[in-house]
């Protein structure tokens, strides 16, 4: 073996080149194994990319169910004339759409500069516009910068609720991919024209406009049109942030984003520099701040008529779509709908105005005080809740006065009354306070309603005195029930008893009669006065006779022919809480007692079915109802479709000729229209005089007005039915109504003698009445007659005592007027002499009895007996604080209100009995505003008559009181 040097190192450089090899395959082994690995991961990586991508385009929405149209559109009322009167809208529907046509080109090119300027030649998303924005953000480590093309947007604001539902980065970088995935997909469906348009009309522009339209609207009070250059740049540089930029509220910031937009537009030669110097010298935000300005002092409430209409048309639209209250008026707000109103804004307007005139309202006015207190307790958790109801509560507590109401003589008084109710709740509880709600309304207050009897359209709606300060808030016409007092005689007791058995001549004994109860029923004057017809009981108010009807056929019949008038409020049974059965299937309903009460367009649609003779017609506040496509979806212009028959037109024709003798001789004569033309109505008046009605109708229009405080306080006047007559007087002169224009008497109708006792057809002795009949209802069974005997001292010829010497019997006869006659009688006498007794033969040796009573409000003179004959006795009447005198009766006679009364050269027993009624004033410390004098004698009595026993005093033995 060669062991030399050089052999040696020759073997040791093989060696060690051998070694290199093997370290540089290891490396490269090493690098293969890597690369794999990294290849491996990569695509992991891009798969799982691939994956996520596929998962968040798979989650898109599918591009055949997008819809570009907006959505949310205002809804407008119109007028009979096509003329635009109101809108209702949200922030989201305050749209008004405007063609691509008529949308003006630098409109279109303003949006296009700031927001997208290669709109018109990429696809659907702006690759350039991407890497600028990224490059952007990396620079300012900040990814907040935009690159959403216009089309983007669309989809953003139709598809994705303009982003505001992302709580995460995640859901917003999904989000702006699927809006690049569909935008493209977008394009391939509408062209470039169809995107802007829906853009244009889409956008909000702050101050609740959507779209180009409604914002030209509100910054300019004009149509987009009419925009200058520079107006134009300031609406579309808000839409970058519609607050930030918002020019009413930032002019300077939004001057900034107007430059930009200019400049932009300059850039791309979309204007000139003339057209840019014209509009950078513009001061345009005076004119914003001006148009604000007009807007602000031009801003009303709705007005009551159209808040019940939007009441209306939420009730049909949760009928029609099955929808919930909120979702209904939200349909309202959002629709987009066409509401065509049958309000006369003339007829309005007189409503209105005599409404508010002070004249018919006493010269001091008060106040109602609605209040809402809230607290909270220590736990800083639980809340105290306060309403009126319980400053009530607590008010007629502490003043052990359980009268106590919310009636305050000014805004000052009310204010005091509830700041020291919070600070006895604070003390009370130890709570903090937390939020409180103050309102007042001016009193006393009115209600008007005004409807055409054929069409059934509601021409005016007055829902209160005084200014509006909310909207859909309380109205008195079609949301306050009240009690109707006597205007309910004629629905419900005269109507249902002409149209099944009776008429205008049929009748009833206007005597001493009971409810079923054993309650004496009372009449308003006091006294009876026989044998009555129905015209005559509808003329006067006769309460005894209404209940003597309404007994005739049942209260049953009486509530379903209420139900056929239209009346929602009654009710046939209710148990309260604490077992108590409430019903309106009673006697007292004839007389306005219900459980609930009346709205006042509700007595007003009844009383018109009566002006239609007969024809009850649903009121209506519009005739049609298109939704946002055109299509109508509610028609109400034929009234035939919303009638039914609730009587008879020969009823009808009765009911009114007797309600004309209401207003021309009756209790309504302050009604009676000074113009000439026709009217007929009622009145009515509730216990105690908290509520004053008149129920009237002309050839043209039925109305209502109802007269009161809020809560129930006494008043006294007839201003209610001046009112009436003037409100109905100035809508003839606007009309030029005709005076000659009449209801025409229907066939069937004929003139009848009946017996007023009976019904029947009258014999001789019978009191009889010559009226309308309805040819059916004409008796055929003849009335057997009513011989009554007297007997008669001859020589006095009074009633004969037991001590007159051959007193002499007389038969007892009615004569046509309802007198009594006696038969053969030969000498003169008038009707006292039914019921004075002989002067000249002393009844009793024993002594005489005057017999007195006093109804609550006041005393008499005690009962005195063993009076000797001959004596002149004096009982004196006293009112209570608050209390007048109504009437004086003597043995059944009204002798007037009078002070003092003396029996002179008593030769026989007597009754006095003494009525009372309330003034409204009281001498006990109260908060209650006081009511206003009485200046005038009334046409009418004040009171109505209770439905429950009034007082705890003992009636008198044969009388009863009572109320018109």
């Amino acid at each position: 073996m060669n062991f030399s040097k050089e052999n040696v190192k020759k073997k040791q450089k093989k060696i060690s080149a051998k070694s290199q090899r093997l370290e540089r395959r290891a490396l490269i082994a090493l690098f293969k194994v890597l690369l794999v690995a990294f290849v491996f991961v990569v695509l992991v990586m891009a798969g799982a990319g691939f994956g996520m991508m596929k998962g968040i385009l798979d989650d898109s929405p599918d591009i055949s169910s997008i819809s570009i149209k907006p959505k949310g559109f205002k809804t407008v009322i119109y007028d009979q004339n096509e003329k635009e009167r109101n809108t209702l809208s949200t922030v989201n529907s305050n749209r008004i759409y405007v063609y691509y046509d008529d949308i003006p080109d630098q409109v279109i090119d303003a949006f296009v500069a700031i927001e997208d300027e290669r709109f018109w030649t990429h696809n659907g998303i702006d690759m350039k516009g991407i890497f600028r924005a990224l490059v952007k953000d990396v620079m300012a480590r900040n990814f907040n910068e935009g690159a959403s093309t216009i089309t983007q947007q669309l989809i953003k604001n139709t598809v994705f609720n303009v982003g505001m539902n992302e709580t995460t980065k995640i859901q917003k970088i999904e989000r702006k991919v699927q809006e690049q995935y569909l935008a493209i997909d977008l394009e391939k469906l509408y062209t470039k024209e169809q995107i802007m348009e829906a853009y244009i009309n889409t956008i909000y522009l702050g101050q609740g406009c959507n779209g180009i339209e409604a914002a030209a609207n509100r910054y300019f009070n004009k149509s987009c049109d009419q925009l200058t250059l520079s107006e134009i740049s300031v609406i579309a540089g808000i839409t970058k942030n519609p607050y930030s930029f918002d020019p009413v509220i930032f002019p300077t910031k939004n001057s900034y984003r107007r430059e930009d937009v200019l400049d932009k537009m300059l850039e791309l030669e979309y204007i000139s520099q003339a057209e840019y110097d014209a509009a950078m010298r513009d001061n345009v935000y005076d004119r914003i701040q001006q148009v604000k300005k007009t807007n602000d002092e031009n801003f009303e409430y709705n007005s009551y008529y159209t808040d019940d209409l939007m009441r209306a048309l939420c009730k049909d639209f949760m009928d029609m779509y099955d929808m919930t209250e909120e979702q209904a008026y939200d349909e309202i707000y959002t629709g987009g709908y066409s509401v065509y109103s049958v309000q006369d804004y003339d007829i309005q307007a007189i409503v209105d105005e005599v409404i508010n005139d002070e004249q018919y309202y006493p010269s001091s006015s008060s106040v109602a005080l609605n209040y809402k207190l809230t607290l909270l307790a220590k736990d800083g958790i639980t809340t105290y809740n306060y309403d009126t109801n319980t400053l009530l509560t607590y008010y007629r507590k502490l003043t052990e006065n359980s009268k106590y109401n919310n009636i305050y003589p000014s805004e000052e008084d009310a204010k005091a009354a509830a700041e020291t109710y919070k600070e006895a709740m604070l003390d009370e509880t130890g709570a903090t306070f937390l939020n409180e709600e103050f309102k007042t309304a001016i009193q006393p207050q009115a209600s008007f309603s005004v409807i055409d009897q054929k069409t059934g359209f509601i021409k005016a709606i007055g829902g209160g005195r005084g200014e509006k300060t909310e909207n859909l808030g309380f109205d008195r016409a079609t949301n306050a029930m009240r009690q109707p007092g006597s205007t309910f005689k004629v629905l419900a007791a005269f109507l249902p008893y002409i149209d099944t058995q009776g008429s205008l001549a049929h009748g009833f004994d206007d005597k001493a009669y009971n409810f079923a109860n054993g309650t004496p029923v009372r009449n308003w004057y006091g006294s009876y006065w026989g044998p009555s017809s129905i015209r005559k009981a509808i003329e006067q108010s006769m309460n005894i006779i209404a209940v003597q009807a309404i007994t005739a056929v049942t209260p049953a019949v009486a509530y379903d022919y209420l139900i056929d008038e239209g009346f929602t409020t009654i009710i046939d049974k209710e148990i309260g809480a604490d077992g108590s059965v409430y019903s309106d299937i009673q006697q007292a309903t004839a007389l306005g007692g219900l459980t609930y009460g009346v709205t006042n367009l509700e007595i007003t649609a009844a009383y018109a079915g009566i002006a239609n003779m007969g024809m009850y017609v649903k009121p209506v506040y519009y005739d049609r109802v298109y939704d946002h496509d055109g299509n109508l979806v509610i028609d109400n212009r034929e009234p035939a479709e919303r009638s039914h028959r609730m009587c008879k037109a020969t009823t009808a024709y009765q009911l009114i000729d007797a309600m004309k003798d209401v207003v021309n001789q009756g209790t309504g004569t302050r009604a009676k229209m000074t113009t000439g033309v026709k009217c007929a109505g009622k009145t009515g008046t509730t216990s105690n005089s908290y509520d004053l009605w008149f129920c009237g109708m002309t050839p043209y229009y039925t109305a209502s007005v109802w007269f009161g405080y809020d809560s129930n306080v006494t008043i006294n006047t007839n201003n209610h039915k001046v009112m009436w007559r003037d409100i109905m007087d100035k809508i003839a002169i606007l009309e030029d109504q005709s005076t000659e224009l009449d209801w025409t008497q229907p066939e069937g109708l004929v003139k009848t003698s009946v017996c007023k006792i009976t019904g029947l057809a009258p014999v001789g002795g019978c009191p009889t009445s010559y009226d309308w009949c309805d040819e059916d209802n004409v008796p055929k069974k003849m009335c057997t007659g009513h011989m009554n005997t007297i007997r008669i001292c001859p020589e006095s010829h009074y009633k004969a005592t037991n001590t007159c010497p051959n007193p002499v019997e007389y038969t007892i006869i009615y004569n046509d007027n309802g007198q009594r006659e006696l038969v053969g009688a030969d000498f003169e006498y008038d009707q006292s002499i039914f019921t004075t007794t002989c002067p000249i033969h002393l009844e009793s040796e024993d002594g005489l009895t005057i017999t007195s009573w006093a109804d609550t409000g006041g005393v008499i003179s005690d009962s005195v007996s063993g009076i000797e004959p001959g004596s002149d006795v004096t009982f004196y009447i006293t009112p209570s604080a608050g209390y007048a005198i109504s009437d004086v009766t003597v043995d059944g006679v009204s002798v007037g209100p009078v002070a003092s009364y003396t029996f002179s050269a008593v030769t026989s027993s007597h009754t006095i009995y003494a009525y009372f009624y309330s003034t409204g004033e009281t001498t006990e410390a109260s908060t209650e505003a006081p009511t206003e004098a009485q200046t005038e004698a009334p046409t009418e009595a004040q009171t109505e008559a209770p439905t429950e026993a009034p007082t705890d005093a003992a009636p008198p033995p044969d009388e009863t009181g009572g109320g018109e």
